[in-house]
């Protein structure tokens, strides 16, 4: 079982040739003296792995070259760089073994988990042009590779060694509780075992309802990159890939996802969307991951629902409001009761990276009404906003509502267009915890927290 970064097609031969001659002559780079010892002295570093990792969590981690420990012995791969080995270890703890223990618990961690992690620097090289990034041996050792090029500053790489983390012990999960049947039913007459055919392509993949590529190997493939992809590249992700991939590939992608849910609080009692969020929390203030933020999501149109604030909602209630924005909300209000209407809530509608449209819901004598307004939306490079009112022309019965109504909006456009804004995931008390977890958001005036509109999705 192995988890693969696959060559770009396009360049397959070239790269496969400069692998070839790197394997013949290049040097490993790596002072082997100081691995290829009998009797290592204990170091500093062996002191923290077994405060931080054997200790708490009964793993080892085997960082010291053994060539008998590789899952192919038969491949040439150089030992682990020294500077790597804390922070690789570090990341095991705070993205994969926290996460679960937070979610699952002591006892899942014990019974589960694997006993020993082993280190190297490089990738393994495969013969069909593709890499091996790790895999899970007997389900008690998980083997990562090519570690002296990750680079604990950059999230997308951290993310990518998480991603093949949470893949393999996936598998070892597997082994002890059995994917269900129905998963395989999903796509069944789709897997490739020679899923590196040029034929197989990424669009190919996505439109018949595979996560990546490699997925289309075979249905524990499938299950372990719909597992670590849901994890790891986090649920907008998923809900975008999904919907790009047509209408039959999107059905067969969130079946998956459901079939994922529901074995995880099946057979294991884990809330997967409370592990979902754990994890993305730690990508995200640990490791600087800005993909999980709301503003990321925005501005890569990931957003598939508007955001409704409604403050007549019982969660405004138990996560509180802003009284400053509340004062704007109630002059409009009272605004509008003088001409008989009564205003109700509005929808922000994402409708690209630069445009947002607000739609306000009215209520009168006559029944039910709606006026809408444009915004043009300017973001400097420390994220502020800014928004601009705009008539787009359009005579759809919103726009021409809006216009009649517009000077009873004067307190809201008057707020909006004379301050800079943040947007974010919040408040806080609303977005702690999977049962929440990516539903609340909203922006707030730059410098003052406490001026605030936020909405539920």
């Amino acid at each position: 079982m192995t988890l693969k970064n696959i060559l770009h097609t396009g360049l397959c031969g070239l790269l496969l040739m400069s692998v070839a001659s790197c394997r013949k002559s290049s040097a490993l780079d790596v002072d082997m003296s100081k691995y290829i010892v009998d009797n290592p002295a204990t170091t500093d570093l062996d002191n923290w792995i077994t405060d931080n990792l054997t200790n708490p969590y009964n793993i080892q981690l085997q960082y010291r070259y053994e060539r008998d420990l590789l899952g192919d012995v038969g491949k040439d791969v150089s030992p682990v760089k020294l500077d790597k080995v804390q922070p690789t270890a570090q990341a095991i703890i705070n993205i994969f073994l926290k996460t679960y223990e937070k979610v699952a618990g002591v006892a899942f961690i014990k019974t589960y988990t694997p006993k020993q992690f082993v280190l190297f620097g490089s990738p393994a090289y495969n013969t069909d042009g593709s890499l091996t990034l790790g895999s899970a041996d007997g389900g008690r050792r998980v083997i990562l590779y090519d570690l002296n090029n990750l680079d604990f500053t950059n999230p997308a790489q951290v993310s990518t060694k998480m991603l093949t983390i949470h893949h393999e012990f996936t598998h070892i999960l597997n082994q002890s509780i059995a994917i269900p049947p129905d998963f395989l039913l999903v796509t069944k007459g789709d897997y490739m075992v020679d899923w590196t055919n040029g034929t197989n392509t990424e669009a190919v993949a996505k439109s018949l309802g595979f996560v990546s590529r490699y997925a289309r190997q075979d249905y524990n493939e499938d299950f372990a990159e719909t597992v670590a992809a849901l994890l790891i590249k986090g649920q907008l992700w998923f809900d975008s890939y999904a919907k790009a991939a047509g209408a039959d590939g999107q059905t067969k992608l969130k079946k998956k996802e459901a079939l994922v849910v529901d074995y995880f609080k099946q057979y294991f009692n884990i809330n997967f969307r409370e592990l979902q969020y754990e994890v993305g929390n730690v990508l995200r203030l640990t490791y600087n991951d800005k993909t999980r933020g709301f503003m990321y999501a925005w501005q890569n149109n990931l957003l598939a629902k508007p955001l409704v604030v409604d403050f007549n909602q019982p969660h405004y209630a138990r996560f509180g409001q802003s009284a400053k924005f509340q004062t704007v909300w109630n002059n409009v209000k009272a605004g509008l009761a003088t001409a008989g209407y009564t205003l109700v809530s509005f929808n922000v509608v994402f409708v690209s990276p630069t445009v947002i449209q607000m739609q306000h819901t009215l209520v009168n004598a006559a029944g039910v009404g709606v006026a809408w307004y444009d915004y043009n939306i300017a973001i400097n490079a420390n994220d502020d906003i800014t928004f601009t009112k705009f008539d787009n022309g359009s005579n759809a019965s919103g726009y021409a509502n809006g216009r009649t109504a517009l000077p009873f909006f004067t307190p809201l456009n008057n707020y909006l267009a004379t301050k800079l804004f943040k947007a974010d995931w919040f408040p806080a008390t609303a977005t702690d915890g999977g049962s929440n977890y990516l539903k609340f958001a909203g922006f707030y005036v730059s410098n003052e927290p406490d001026n605030y509109f936020y909405g539920k999705f």
